[in-house]
């Protein structure tokens, strides 16, 4: 088994940094480009934000659920799912709103068949539908920081099934990888920055070494680091360097 630079209680530890203070960088937070987006502009308002986080929570929630083996709860989401669609769409460029509905039907064609696992990756994918429509314009936590939750979660999900997916399980990371590298450039805190390579590095050993507990510890650990990274963008954002 490989083993980590970074240990939870060494995430816990650094939620509590001083470090979380400092400026990330001199720059307002850019898109990260993730897919090709529909050429129609979104709709933008003070409450725009939190629209699609409170759907986003719903994804989250049902891969929570359907992680701890619960599929009434997850049958549950799916539909909280659908209620939400018609709110979000107004929201949504013409390319994502129809990618969401792609999702969301996917969702419930597979919870219909009992399939858990493969409800829950759509949910992943409706979530980062979802993260990736957000104005970055109003939050000072970059586009990356999502997409690492999002990777934690489908690794998550493909380390939990019953048939191990491993060609899927090495995409996933290949990606993380991307997500990274662009997330990199914004953490000026030299010990943030290590946390994130150190969990992504041991991720990749238990890939090539095929170790299914490792990649379980490794997305573990990317959802727990996104707590600190969010902490660290949110306060650096509070107490710029001048």
């Amino acid at each position: 088994m490989f083993t980590f630079v970074a240990t939870t209680a060494f995430v816990a530890a650094m939620v509590a940094s001083p470090a979380l203070a400092q400026s990330p960088t001199g720059e307002s937070p850019k898109s990260f480009v993730l897919a090709q987006r529909s050429s129609a502009t979104p709709i933008k308002d003070a409450k725009r934000n939190s629209t699609l986080a409170a759907a986003a929570s719903i994804t989250e929630d049902l891969i929570d659920f359907a992680l701890a083996g619960k599929p009434d709860a997850v049958v549950e989401k799916v539909g909280a799912m659908r209620k939400t669609l018609p709110t979000l769409r107004p929201m949504l460029s013409d390319s994502d709103a129809a990618t969401l509905e792609r999702r969301v039907i996917e969702m419930e064609q597979a919870s219909a068949k009992g399939d858990i696992t493969g409800t829950a990756l759509a949910a992943a994918e409706a979530y980062r539908t979802i993260e990736s429509a957000m104005d970055v314009a109003r939050t000072p936590v970059p586009i990356e920081v999502a997409m690492m939750d999002y990777s934690g979660f489908k690794l998550s999900i493909l380390a939990g099934a019953q048939t191990t997916d491993w060609p899927a399980i090495a995409a996933t990371t290949m990606e993380a990888d991307n997500f990274l590298i662009a997330l990199a450039k914004k953490i000026q805190d030299t010990s943030i920055r290590n946390l994130v390579s150190a969990i992504q590095s041991g991720l990749k050993v238990a890939v090539e070494r095929k170790e299914i507990n490792g990649v379980k510890f490794a997305a573990k650990m990317q959802l727990e680091v996104v707590d600190v990274l969010e902490q660290y963008f949110k306060g650096a954002y509070r107490n710029p360097v001048r």
